[in-house]
């Protein structure tokens, strides 16, 4: 036998689904705050994470910079410190060249002289020579 559905038999039924279905739907919204909330958390702890890492970055590099200015003012020194000793070991090499060119100049002076002092004594002792001759001639 067939049943008939009445009016109040089909209120029943559609409340009966209605409570079912609002059940599902606050489980199922229940289920998804829950799921963003978990996301959310995640999210922010991954954040947080790369703040984290982000802010260690920043230390380090700030570190690195200030290690690089301190080796090039280390670095800087050096070089003038080196260009201060390279100009003296120049200025000494340089006196020190003068100083033999000085004795040097000196010896050739003094090699001249006694060249000009043995030219003239051999041209003396043949002028002399050449008069003696000359004079034992006439």
């Amino acid at each position: 036998m067939r049943q008939s559905w009445t009016d109040d038999r089909l209120d029943d039924r559609f409340d009966h689904l209605e409570a079912e279905m609002d059940q599902r739907f606050r489980r199922v919204e229940g289920e998804m705050h829950a799921g963003f909330r978990r996301v959310e958390g995640e999210m922010k702890a991954g954040f947080d994470r790369v703040d984290r890492e982000i802010g260690a970055l920043r230390e380090d590099n700030a570190a690195l910079r200030s290690d690089m200015r301190e080796d090039g003012a280390a670095l800087r020194a050096e070089i003038k410190e080196s260009n201060v000793e390279m100009s003296n070991n120049y200025k000494a090499l340089q006196a020190a060249m003068n100083a033999q060119n000085s004795e040097r100049i000196s010896e050739f002076a003094s090699l001249n002289r006694t060249l000009i002092q043995v030219g003239g004594g051999i041209i003396a002792t043949i002028v002399g020579t050449v008069l003696l001759a000359l004079l034992t001639q006439l």
